[in-house]
């Protein structure tokens, strides 16, 4: 069962690199969606995120940690429902008008976290 969380830090650092390797490509991947599509992704992903990591917890690296990004993920969701498809929208479109550095330091911490994950899961 980990190499579910295995795979999933595998498709978050792939995302990362994408970012790295070209913010364009970031930027297009999130205009490419609809609003309504990205807001309910932004919340399911995160909950199935929070879920599969405190579920798996004990059988990963650090159930410790695992644990509370378990957390860190189900609040982020509740977050982003409590503020809405229009804020949301608003936040997006702020963080996807910065520069392409800005970009990069982002797709970077996506990279690590999506290492992250897989290093707990192997």
């Amino acid at each position: 069962m980990t190499g579910i969380v295995a795979i999933l830090g595998l498709v978050i650092a792939l995302f990362g690199l994408t970012g790295l390797a070209g913010p364009e490509r970031f930027r297009a991947m999130f205009t490419a969606m609809d609003s309504q599509t990205r807001f309910i992704l932004a919340i399911l992903i995160r909950l199935a995120m929070g879920a599969l990591l405190w579920w798996l917890a004990d059988e990963l690296r650090h159930p410790q940690v695992m644990r509370v990004l378990a957390i860190i993920a189900v609040v982020a969701a509740v977050g982003i429902l409590a503020m809405g498809r229009k804020r949301l929208d608003k936040l997006v479109d702020w963080w996807l008008g910065q520069s392409d550095s800005v970009l990069r330091i982002s797709a970077l911490f996506a990279t690590a976290f999506g290492g992250y994950l897989v290093f707990a899961a192997i």
